[in-house]
């Protein structure tokens, strides 16, 4: 009867362990990769092609990816969308956009992946010790569709924390990424407080993706097109000093991933340094040990069109371009040019790796990137590449923690 119990507590906790998250070994300097599951088109493959497709890309130096769209979405009722139980998707949400179109969530719901096809992404980053992350997105910047409707509702949010945490566990992720900028509204913004809180409550690492806290009225890289009629601070209703100051999440994800000094024309490392003092004047703690929250420093692998480059072209957005558009346009002049072309300024890899040693020496907690896909295949030479030059340097980093 002995032997019976011991074998059965040997069971159970074996199936506890099981039934943990797998993490890979903790590094106290993050190196975080978004992964965007949707600007691959991951919805078109199959699994097998999963792989074949990432190999294309480097994945050295990180420690982290946080897989964003493609995997779920928020249906109103407070439900959890995949592409695998579309015969319980609820009804859409029903509204308009921030510049007055009619939202289209049936069309996100349609790049959804297949269950195998996200299993093998997951399966791709833990083979390499990587942890992964979940992203839970809105519609858009300020318009949260559905997810606004679960946040408007205090036990729909409740609800909701619990199914989202369960689905993440599923995947083996440890974390819980928030990527909803700007909920327009106050009980909007005070659910989307609650759901991180819940979700790190309930035992999920948590960051929240930010852009400057709620100190100044201005954007420098001006995230919002020009018809966005957006007259106020963007993110006026998010409260930085209760996230911060209660510890609601584990790191805030900085998103100045540009830098763009006029007068120089192009980037500059400095004014990106100048934007980021403005997190570290409003929060000196959280650069030092005794911090409650962990910032982050984002980077980011495109370019920015200089505005009179636009002058009498038919430019569709920002006009950004990624590496391998870039070199596709311009040639050789991509590899090495801060500004490539005379039209596209960029991040140079000496400029990367200032960056990830400037982030170590004032006290952040890491850098993330947008995204290790925009920047060169591994058909170019290594030397020219962002994730490797940033790699080389959190590789230096990691050797001495």
């Amino acid at each position: 009867m002995k032997n019976i119990l011991i074998i059965l507590l040997l069971v159970v906790n074996l199936s506890m362990v099981i039934s943990q998250p797998i993490t890979a070994k903790e590094k106290d300097f993050i190196s975080l990769a978004y992964v965007s599951l949707s600007m691959l088109n991951m919805h078109k493959l199959e699994a097998s092609e999963v792989k074949p497709l990432l190999d294309k890309y480097n994945w050295n130096g990180i420690s982290d990816v946080a897989l964003i769209n493609g995997v779920f979405m928020t249906g109103k009722d407070g439900s959890i969308i995949t592409s695998w139980n579309r015969d319980e998707w609820p009804a859409v949400f029903d509204g308009i956009d921030y510049k007055g179109d009619s939202i289209d969530e049936q069309k996100q719901r349609e790049m959804l992946c297949s269950k195998k096809v996200v299993k093998e992404v997951v399966k791709y980053f833990k083979k390499k010790g990587i942890d992964i992350w979940l992203s839970q997105t809105p519609y858009c910047w300020l318009t949260g569709g559905s997810l606004g409707v679960v946040l408007e509702d205090h036990e729909k949010t409740m609800l909701y924390a619990h199914r989202l945490n369960r689905f993440a566990r599923k995947f083996g992720c440890v974390g819980l990424d928030f990527d909803f900028e700007f909920p327009p509204t106050e009980r909007q913004a005070q659910g989307y407080r609650e759901l991180m809180q819940e979700s790190k409550r309930l035992g999920m690492k948590v960051s929240v993706c930010a852009i400057q806290p709620t100190v100044d009225k201005s954007y420098q890289d001006n995230c919002f097109p020009d018809d966005a009629a957006v007259n106020s601070h963007e993110g006026k209703y998010m409260k930085w000093e209760k996230i911060v100051g209660e510890g609601i999440v584990d790191n805030i994800n900085v998103m100045q991933y540009l830098a763009y000094n006029p007068k120089q024309k192009q980037m500059d490392v400095n004014v990106k340094y100048e934007k980021m003092s403005i997190w570290e004047k409003a929060y000196p703690e959280e650069f030092t040990s005794g911090r409650k929250v962990n910032m982050l420093c984002g980077i980011g692998y495109y370019s920015f069109m200089l505005p009179e480059a636009k002058v009498g072209k038919n430019i569709k957005g920002k006009g950004t371009l990624n590496f391998n558009q870039l070199y596709e346009k311009y040639g050789q002049a991509a590899y090495t040019d801060g500004l490539v072309g005379g039209e596209h300024a960029v991040w140079t890899t000496d400029d990367v790796r200032d960056i990830v040693r400037t982030a170590k020496a004032k006290g952040w907690k890491g850098v993330f990137t947008w995204l290790v896909t925009h920047d060169f295949t591994l058909e170019h030479p290594l030397k020219y590449n962002r994730q490797q030059a940033l790699a080389e340097e959190v590789e230096k980093i990691w050797k001495n923690e």
